[in-house]
């Protein structure tokens, strides 16, 4: 085939887009529809079913009378430029499993009736002096209030005597075992929000910044009447976007000085984009000490949000049921993808044979033009493998330069040659990335539901660089009023183990993802596997994965499983009673329920029928876990 010319005229790839160009919907409050074709079945057995568009990224999380009250602005407008990020709770908390109710300030009082209930102020929020004193009483009566990013004037309830705007700085532990921050093990790079002076509230523990800096406590506790309150000084909240969506990307980043990362190479891409520091927030590697982002900071800022939440509800015995991250009880996934560079069918076949060997489903990114013989294509589906898409951004020619008219061509012409109706996920050649959030919204506009684009092309970038293990929904902070975007991120960890870097760094990510539940995305080019130890190295890696409870899904799985998950509602009823009420049928759904002690197991009722759980710890706390298969409303009880 001539490489150097489109299958299809230009015209007529776009004529032939026609409707399906734009299947996706333009905002999450947007028309759902059913995209077509069945998903790929996961190593858990699950049955196959296709994935919904259009709503996944705001389902979920949301139940009436739930134990969780989130209060944000009404308006961010003139709360300062990072409160256009404090929305972003939601997310944070749907994909934690937490359901909650969310209310502004001037609502806030139809829930203040009980105790029993744990409130979280998302942001330094200009509450009312009415609802300030409302708020006061409540925690005083027995209350549980969680601040975030500021005391939203509430310094009294939560024990402060002073604060000092941050701008940017690291949580220090100081409290070791405290249950809020015990065993994390990242810089915890914070931007925006305040260090605070306690008055009486107990500092877990500090914010270290520049020399002119904020410096003080970031994390307090304090018992306020019969009530507790937790400060996360920092703005947590604006930190987790920041890192994972960066800044925009029109120029080369600075590389790290000491020539592990050298990310000025002419070619914008995501890395150019971090904010993290290389100094303070990689770590050396194992054999051969390069420094890496091996411990997620986003990750572990999420989680402090969810310990706070935790602690409370547990010191204060309020019931708090979650829905796992997986299906299960798995404690993590991994996810194996290929991107075609070179589209070589001799290597492909040797690829091929490596996962078969391994019974691994991958993800074929497919580089245009070109591609592979159809026949191959047939074989991929017919064994299960997802059929993606490997934008090229990055050559040059006509129908390969930044634009998302050649993001629109490039799909057409992948749906054609390899027979698909639908093209669920994406990642972008050389991880190529210009400005900040426009890929993403194109993504979303023609339908391609999940990106994997954002990780690293270097070796000193190999971690996390632009968030965590945690795939996610990214925030549109710069629409109005800011929504999210209905296309999951899978952020990779590294490309090409012994290419790349030393086979030993394998096993630490894997180690890594595992402490924090998220996705393991590890890349393997065709081009590479039959260079030596490159196919050992992939077989070990997914062989160590099971070996600690992984397993190895396509992209689409994941995104099939968030959707599933996500489309589980929640409304609370009398005497510690919930009903789950799922859009879809979902088998495996692991249901944890907070101990009050650790010690102290609960009993559940489901469906007035008792049922045994086995213990699950998470996050430093214990819960009783039962596992479901949820195919309508579904009660639960805990006694």
């Amino acid at each position: 085939m001539d490489r150097s010319k489109p299958v299809l005229s230009r015209r007529g790839l776009f004529r032939a887009a026609g409707s399906a160009a734009v299947t996706g919907s333009l905002i999450c409050s947007g028309v759902a529809g059913v995209a077509q074709g069945a998903l790929l079945e996961a190593e858990s057995g699950a049955e196959s079913q296709p994935v919904t568009a259009g709503m996944a990224a705001a389902a979920g999380g949301k139940a009436a009378g739930a134990p969780v009250v989130v209060v944000g602005e009404s308006d961010g407008g003139g709360a300062g430029p990072r409160a256009r990020a404090w929305p972003y709770i939601a997310e944070i908390l749907r994909r934690a499993g937490v359901f909650f109710d969310q209310l502004p300030a001037d609502r806030l009082a139809e829930r203040l009736d009980r105790p029993d209930q744990v409130v979280l102020l998302a942001g330094h929020l200009r509450l009312k002096a009415a609802h300030r004193d409302r708020l006061a009483r409540w925690v005083n009566s027995g209350g549980s209030l969680i601040g975030i990013g500021g005391t939203s004037g509430l310094d009294e309830v939560f024990g402060v005597a002073s604060a000092r705007p941050l701008a940017e700085g690291w949580i220090k532990l100081g409290a070791q075992d405290h249950p809020l921050v015990a065993n994390l093990r990242s810089s915890l790079h914070v931007f925006g929000g305040f260090a605070v002076t306690p008055a009486g509230a107990t500092a877990v523990a500090t914010v270290e910044s520049g020399p002119q800096g904020a410096k003080g406590s970031a994390i307090l506790e304090n018992r306020f009447g019969r009530g507790r309150a937790i400060l996360l000084a920092p703005d947590l909240i604006f930190s987790v976007v920041h890192i994972q969506q960066g800044l925009p990307v029109f120029q080369d980043g600075k590389p790290a000085p000491d020539g592990s990362a050298p990310i000025d190479d002419g070619e914008l891409k995501a890395e150019d984009g971090l904010v993290l520091d290389w100094q303070r927030d990689r770590t050396p590697m194992e054999p051969d000490k390069v420094p890496v982002f091996l411990e997620p900071v986003s990750d572990e800022l999420r989680e402090i949000i969810l310990r706070s939440i935790f602690h409370l509800a547990s010191q204060q015995g309020i019931p708090l049921p979650l829905v796992w991250y997986w299906p299960n009880k798995l404690p993590a996934v991994g996810h194996i993808s290929h991107d075609t560079d070179g589209n070589d069918p001799t290597k492909a076949v040797a690829m091929l044979e490596v996962v078969e060997r391994c019974k691994l489903k991958s993800t074929w990114c497919t580089l245009y033009p070109g591609g592979y013989p159809r026949g191959f294509y047939r074989t991929l589906k017919e064994k299960g493998y997802e059929i993606a898409l490997h934008y090229d951004a990055r050559t040059g020619e006509p129908y390969t330069r930044w634009s998302k008219d050649n993001l629109i061509l490039q799909r057409q012409w992948l749906l054609k040659e390899a027979g698909l109706r639908e093209i669920t996920s994406n990642k972008n050649h050389y991880t190529r990335w210009e400005g900040r959030l426009d890929f993403l919204r194109w993504c979303q506009e023609v339908g391609i539901r999940a990106d994997q684009t954002r990780g690293p092309s270097k070796q000193g970038t190999i971690g996390f660089p632009l968030g965590g293990s945690q795939p996610y929904f990214p925030l549109d902070d710069e629409a109005d009023p800011p929504r999210l975007l209905d296309v999951l991120e899978v952020n990779m960890l590294t490309q090409d183990l012994v290419v790349v870097c030393p086979p030993q760094y394998g096993r630490q990510l894997v180690d890594s993802v595992l402490r924090h539940h998220g996705v393991a995305h590890f890349l393997f080019h065709p081009s590479h596997i039959q260079k030596p130890h490159v196919a050992e190295t992939l077989a070990d890696l997914v062989a160590y994965g099971r070996r600690r409870g992984l397993q190895w899904w396509t992209n689409r799985q994941i995104l099939q499983w968030e959707t599933l998950r996500r489309g589980i509602a929640m409304e609370a009823g009398p005497g510690r009673t919930f009903t789950l009420r799922p859009a879809r049928a979902v088998q495996g759904a692991t249901l944890v329920v907070l101990r009050p002690q650790p010690e102290h197991q609960s009993r559940l009722l489901v469906d007035g029928r008792p049922v045994s759980s086995t213990p699950w710890t998470a996050h430093g706390f214990t819960f009783d876990a039962v596992t479901l298969d949820l195919a309508g409303p579904t009660t639960l009880r805990i006694l």
